[in-house]
């Protein structure tokens, strides 16, 4: 009897994979929190000073971009299982050496710790595209796998209060309890996946694409360019990168400006908790409407969303209320820009041996813009307060309104109409050989544009 194909087995596959995405998530994103919201706090205390503040989380988005290039090749070769794992137990080194660094004193240590715990961070980002692998509407399975981090990501800067006794028991500053929840977490996510993501997604797709039709993969130097080369990843990756430059701008230092104002440990947990609530509970509207009206649309809607919440905060001051309204902003315009760059990533017409060079790039773009607004949060609070940081982190999303409806056309113009019309135009061209001369144009640069279209990006 021959071998059934393997077309009606990738159902099946496909909610398996996602359950089992969506456990590791869950225990995975609880880890987050410590870099997220207890590093500022514990940066503080280390150095006393504020302008500090930023950097912990700026070195661990930095940390996750750069390991998410390193993840990507291993999934190339390995499969998503392996790198997946790989990038959680590098997590789980980096939230221990956070907890060493606490206990000694030790700045360089510390900030040494965040980079490693960028890991954990890769791994919950780059789970998304894992749910992509095997869905028709990926859209909705990348926010599907964005949600369900949204239990673990909510819950943990809440555990801030709570953690800080537990810390404070072993000798430890109270911001290391998180720290401390982190190492377990992060292992228990790369044990799941070890066990259980069984096929790899990733093989599985690619060895379905090997019975279809796919554009050829550029080899060497020239996959970069083939990559760059194609609007819908520009627009992803900038798109990607001045999100989470937005958001970690702001959400870096906003601990130390709440308790610098008097909240304590408690409200800023919740009030953290709640913009992070933001961050990830829209997704399934968002991935519905990545489907339904497009990504470009979903991505210019979270840029708007983003200067929002940058003039919002510019006008907070030290209002609770207001910088509550910020933050929540701040987390609704980060998803849609999240959700809807990494279906325009996911969506793009390249060979599917490019598809984790991509996704590596985009998360690449995504520290590298962290690590800027981290970096330099602290400077811009201490100088002229959440006014200067809001107005001077959201203002770059002006450009991705700018990518996303300003070069369209002109890109169109030039790729679609001038060389067919020059065909057209020459002198003494004959109406038939018109029609056969621009076949190659035809099938090189307006067959991904018919393929784009019926993604709706």
């Amino acid at each position: 009897m021959s071998t059934p194909p393997p077309s009606p087995s990738l159902p099946l596959l496909q909610r398996r994979t996602m359950r089992v995405l969506v456990v590791a998530q869950l225990l995975g994103a609880l880890g987050l929190a410590a870099g997220g919201t207890a590093g500022a706090l514990l940066a503080e205390h280390l150095t006393g000073s504020a302008a500090a503040a930023g950097l912990p989380l700026s070195l661990l988005v930095l940390g996750s971009g750069v390991g998410a290039v390193a993840v990507t090749r291993v999934m190339r070769d390995h499969g998503r299982r392996a790198g997946l794992a790989a990038a959680y137990l590098t997590g789980a080194v980096g939230a221990a050496l956070v907890v060493a660094a606490a206990g000694w004193g030790s700045w360089p240590l510390l900030l040494a710790g965040c980079l490693l715990l960028g890991g954990g961070n890769a791994a919950v980002m780059l789970a998304r595209y894992a749910a992509a692998d095997l869905s028709s509407h990926r859209g909705r399975s990348i926010s599907t796998v964005v949600a369900a981090a949204s239990v673990g990501a909510v819950a943990g800067p809440n555990l801030l209060g709570p953690a800080g006794p537990l810390a404070e028991a072993v000798g430890l500053p109270a911001p290391t309890g998180l720290f401390l929840l982190a190492v377990p977490s992060f292992l228990g996510a790369a044990l799941v996946l070890a066990a259980f993501l069984r096929p790899d997604p990733l093989q599985v797709a690619k060895s379905a694409a090997l019975s279809s039709e796919q554009p050829a993969a550029a080899g060497g130097r020239g996959e970069l360019a083939v990559l760059l080369g194609d609007r819908h990843i520009r627009l992803a990756l900038l798109a990607l990168a001045l999100a989470n430059l937005a958001m970690v701008g702001m959400m870096a230092v906003a601990p130390v400006h709440l308790h610098d104002h008097g909240a304590g440990m408690g409200t800023i947990g919740l009030m953290i908790g709640a913009h992070i609530a933001a961050m990830y509970l829209p997704s399934p509207v968002t991935g519905w409407l990545s489907d339904r009206i497009g990504a470009r649309v979903v991505v210019s809607m979270g840029a708007l969303v983003l200067l929002a919440a940058g003039t919002v905060a510019a006008v907070a001051g030290a209002g609770r209320p207001g910088i509550m309204g910020a933050l929540l902003l701040l987390g609704v315009g980060w998803n849609a820009g999240l959700i809807g760059g990494s279906a325009l990533l996911r969506d793009a017409p390249v060979s599917p041996s490019l598809r984790t060079r991509a996704e590596g790039l985009g998360e690449l773009g995504m520290g590298a813009a962290a690590a800027v607004g981290g970096g330099s949060a602290g400077l811009l609070l201490a100088t002229g307060g959440l006014a200067l940081l809001g107005l001077v982190a959201a203002a770059p999303c002006l450009l991705v309104l700018a990518a996303a409806f300003g070069p369209t056309v002109t890109a169109d113009t030039r790729l679609h109409k001038h060389p067919l019309q020059t065909v057209r135009d020459q002198p003494g061209a004959p109406q038939a050989a018109s029609a056969n001369q621009p076949t190659g144009l035809t099938t090189t640069v307006t067959g991904p544009r018919r393929r784009s279209a019926t993604h709706g990006s």
